[in-house]
């Protein structure tokens, strides 16, 4: 056989113990033909043959994002984002600058807001908003994707201006006059005034309900959402991105993803979950397996359920095992009794699904693998590689249990507090004494348990290297706390082998060997050679997805 592509002079860093590194890879089709010295590699040139010179610079599997919410992430790539402007009138200039490109009338978006965005003395109002933009719907998204502020017109339109009987763990927070507020917390509170925005919130039924448009969705709202779907996959293509696992899930994700699939457009593979809500029956997680049923590609493909089990530290709504710091009798919102989760695990385990589960709190972390451990003792031992997503706080007599029940730890560094450039508050302050148990990479990693690494984009930005420079440089949250900085190739792991082990495909991606799906991330500088705290700076030069360029920065080097 002979390559259609060839990359060399490379330091390939393979994931692949038994050839760890090599200086050149060639690809055949989507599959890659030769790993080894460049000598080797490059007898398999033929006239045909592109080869790509990478100057003595990183090449490394493709990268598996593990946890993303996709059609949000690019429907936001649109929207203004004012993270860390915190002065209301520099938000306001930015607004009037943002709504110079829109109709006149427009609902106005904006995202990435903080709780403190103007500190602990200036909650973020209606009132507050409505100094901002006072003649049209204004809504503002947190980062965390849990709480949304929006005007006075907003709510009016909305319909919840006085307020509404929401789901538990949901609220709309009321002020004293009998109105509320403007803080909307979960998606039962905040859905009605996202349905005000063009996509209509289609973007996060996945996320909010599980379920698909109602009415459905028309040929040309499907045509802009697909053009959403292919917007946010080449954001992640130009950030080596060859794997998504998404977070939120529907059928009409699915249906979207599998039309650019049909057209050849569908340039990143894509593992979309059957999201499970609090609000379901039990048996409508049956579903799931209808999903795997339809979806088991490589390209696109289910056979995971997803399940929120409590909310986050923020809001006061991630589930503790005792009481918030100055909070008396508030232990967080859990989204599930504690047998509601054992029954809702144990049924989609018996049908050979696996779970995720978003658990941010050392109690949500708790019950999370007591649901696991439930699974086991009825359906029997096996390779479930179940997941927990987050795991900002854990309990020390639970982090033997992860590597012990065979459960993955889904991480997301950047979202980490002690990583340079987070806010620190309010986490500290709800932590409290249990800190040296909060973001506890390295210490999960210790024990043997699998880790894997990712954004949680949008709530975090997608940029891998972003991630990566963040798990290599975390600090102690305070003297006495153990270090949890990762090592390089820990960390590379986290973003490539590791999310190929989560999703039962570490027997063909996740490495650069012979005979593997070809996904490569080609960059633009030696990571070996980089200090910890310029791993940010790294850029990819090209990506490859199931063989296919998918981003090229130029082609100069190409021959």
């Amino acid at each position: 056989m002979t390559a259609d592509l060839i990359i060399t002079n490379a330091r390939i860093i393979t994931m692949d113990k038994a050839r760890p590194f090599a200086e050149a890879i060639a690809i055949s089709g989507n599959r890659i033909l030769r790993v080894g010295s460049a000598a080797d590699v490059m007898g398999l040139r033929t006239s045909r043959t592109r080869v790509h010179d990478n100057k003595g610079n990183t090449v490394i599997p493709g990268i598996i994002e593990s946890h993303v919410h996709l059609f949000i992430g690019a429907v936001e790539l649109d929207l203004l984002n004012i993270y860390g402007i915190n002065d209301v009138a520099k938000v306001r200039d930015s607004v009037s600058q943002y709504r110079a490109k829109l109709a006149k009338d427009a609902v106005v978006m904006a995202i990435a807001a903080t709780h403190e965005q103007f500190g602990p003395a200036t909650p973020i109002t209606r009132h507050l908003l409505d100094s901002i933009v006072s003649d049209v719907p204004f809504i503002v998204g947190c980062f965390d994707h849990h709480t949304v502020w929006a005007n006075t017109k907003a709510l009016e339109a909305a319909g919840i201006l006085k307020g509404r009987d929401l789901p538990v763990g949901n609220e709309i927070v009321m002020g004293t006059d009998g109105l509320a507020t403007g803080e909307l917390r979960e998606p039962a509170a905040f859905m009605p005034v996202l349905a005000l925005t063009p996509t209509g919130g289609r973007d996060y039924l996945g996320f909010t309900t599980g379920g698909n448009p109602e009415p459905p969705a028309t040929a040309e709202q499907r045509r802009i959402d697909e053009t959403f779907m292919k917007r946010g996959i080449a954001h992640a293509n130009a950030l080596g991105i060859t794997s998504m696992h998404n977070m939120d899930g529907n059928w009409y994700q699915l249906e979207l993803l599998d039309a650019l699939q049909q057209r050849g457009e569908l340039n990143s593979r894509m593992e979309v979950p059957f999201h499970h809500k609090n609000f379901f029956k039990l048996e409508q997680v049956d579903e799931a397996a209808a999903f795997h049923a339809r979806y088991k590609g490589d390209m696109l493909h289910s056979g995971r359920v997803k399940i929120f089990m409590d909310g986050v530290m923020e809001t006061l709504t991630a589930q503790m095992l005792d009481d918030y710091p100055g909070y008396p009798g508030n232990k967080g919102a859990p989204l599930y009794t504690h047998d509601e989760m054992l029954a809702l695990v144990a049924r989609a385990d018996a049908h050979g699904l696996q779970v995720s589960t978003h658990a941010i709190g050392d109690g949500g972390v708790r019950t999370t693998l007591d649901a696991y451990e439930n699974a086991q003792r009825l359906n029997g031992k096996r390779d479930s590689r179940h997941r927990i997503e987050h795991i900002e706080l854990i309990d020390p007599a639970d982090i033997p249990r992860l590597a012990a029940l065979g459960v993955v730890a889904s991480l997301q560094p950047i979202a980490g507090v002690g990583v340079p450039g987070s806010p620190p508050e309010p986490i500290l302050s709800r932590v409290g004494d249990k800190l040296p148990y909060a973001y506890a990479w390295q210490t999960i990693r210790d024990t043997g348990a699998a880790v894997a690494f990712s954004s949680d984009w949008p709530v975090a930005p997608l940029d891998p290297f972003l991630g990566m420079q963040a798990a290599m440089t975390v600090r102690p949250l305070k003297p006495g706390c153990p270090e949890q900085k990762q090592s390089l190739m820990d960390t590379i792991h986290g973003f490539t082998l590791a999310g190929a082990h989560m999703e039962f495909m570490e027997d063909r991606k996740g490495m650069l060997k012979e005979g593997y799906l070809a996904d490569v991330a080609v960059l633009n500088a030696d990571m070996e050679k980089l200090p910890a705290d310029q791993i940010a700076s790294v850029k990819p030069v090209m990506t490859v997805c199931d063989g296919r360029v998918v981003f090229s920065l130029n082609s100069q080097n190409m021959t």
